[in-house]
């Protein structure tokens, strides 16, 4: 019989979509498949409300999906659960870390960080971290290896993908479901969800001039200002407009469910941050990721390193192919030819992202192992409240 705990998970919204976004799913998922209790702690309710859009901005409290959605600042009044998340290294209020400190059984306190497929990873997951006041908290990273906490997947969400890809007209649901008229089915579909970029110029060019009708999924955003400047115009949301042999859609927010279907209907994927860079990965689909710049040039490490695991095995060709275009795309160059390879490659890159997506379908997910360790530490601690 699974032991229910009360789970505090807490996140500040930095990058808008991209913290809320791995935090709604598993606070989601350890509800619905671990029938644990989950309480959110949510600092920006507007930006959520962009990926939940049936979130009451009035409500003090609600229940969406099994989990109790609350104001960050209600944790100055909280009682802490029986284990508190920390997203990404928040800092939590004073008021909530000295109610840890003083709770006759202290929580099972963990550091969720962002995820990195760098080496050191393995080495720091679930290490105990001393506070102040002999309270403990542990490092938690999600990653590619048995050694790491995992990636975050529901357990239907594969068959989920492969049901939906399989209906003949899921694209054209999937853009009429927007209030958008589908791209011909000969296109060349691209979803462009990306921080903003300099030097688009080329690259749309590039597609406007192909022979094969190129539709271009524009996702809310900042790049949205490098493909108004090239259009010289102000493309609304919902509004369609082409130049050339391409076709802009600037499509709306939308629920995280039909994010995912945009993916799995596009064949390639633009994506940033760390929600939509997993959820290219299980779409099986060729991706490039832009990773969040960082001053100290961090993320070229982290980038390296994921390119690193993801290309491990291929051709020469296919590596090129990525490395040249992923380069280009995060370093701010011309994309053109970088675009065209690309292009040419799309066959071979769209075997390769299959065949990583079944490697990766190998690992316990992120959900299921947090749940497992959160116990093992647990055990540890006789008296903790539980529910059976």
């Amino acid at each position: 019989m699974n032991v229910q705990l009360r789970w505090d998970v807490f996140c500040h919204v930095v990058d808008n979509l991209g913290d809320i976004g791995v935090s709604w799913r598993l606070a989601r998922q350890l509800a619905a498949e671990h029938q644990q209790q989950v309480r959110l702690f949510l600092d920006d309710f507007k930006a959520f409300a962009h990926i939940c859009p049936q979130v009451d901005l009035r409500a003090a409290q609600q229940t969406l999906a099994g989990v109790q959605i609350v104001p960050w600042a209600s944790q100055q009044q909280a009682t802490p659960g029986d284990v508190v998340i920390e997203m990404f290294g928040c800092r939590l209020a004073d008021a909530f870390i000295a109610q840890i400190a003083r709770a006759p059984v202290q929580p099972v306190w963990i550091n969720l960080e962002h995820l990195s497929a760098e080496p050191w990873v393995d080495l720091h997951h679930l290490k105990p971290s001393p506070q102040p006041g002999g309270v403990m908290k542990f490092f938690y990273f999600p990653g590619f290896t048995d050694k790491t906490g995992g990636l975050l997947r529901e357990a239907d969400l594969i068959r989920r993908r492969d049901d939906w890809q399989m209906q003949p007209s899921a694209r054209r649901i999937a853009m009429r479901t927007l209030g958008l008229p589908p791209p011909p089915e000969h296109a060349l579909t691209v979803l462009l969800f990306s921080y903003a970029r300099q030097r688009l110029d080329g690259w749309l060019h590039t597609m406007a001039s192909s022979e094969r009708p190129v539709a271009l999924w524009v996702c809310p955003g900042p790049v949205m200002t490098a493909i108004n400047a090239w259009l010289d115009m102000q493309l609304q949301i919902g509004q369609i407009t082409s130049r050339g042999s391409l076709t802009l859609y600037a499509l709306p927010y939308v629920p995280q469910e039909r994010f995912d279907e945009l993916l799995w209907a596009a064949d390639v994927c633009i994506v940033r941050g760390e929600d939509s860079f997993v959820r290219a990965q299980w779409a099986a689909k060729p991706f490039v990721w832009h990773i969040y710049p960082q001053e100290d040039s961090a993320h070229d490490r982290k980038l390296d390193a994921f390119l690193d695991r993801y290309l491990d095995g291929t051709d020469s060709a296919l590596r090129d192919t990525v490395i040249h275009f992923w380069t280009a795309w995060n370093r701010g160059l011309d994309l053109s030819p970088a675009w065209i390879d690309w292009v040419d490659g799309l066959p071979a890159l769209q075997r390769h992202a299959q065949h990583w997506a079944r490697r990766l379908q190998g690992r316990t997910d992120l959900a299921s192992q947090l749940v497992a360790d959160v116990r093992h530490l647990a055990d540890t601690r006789p008296s903790l409240t539980a529910t059976r």
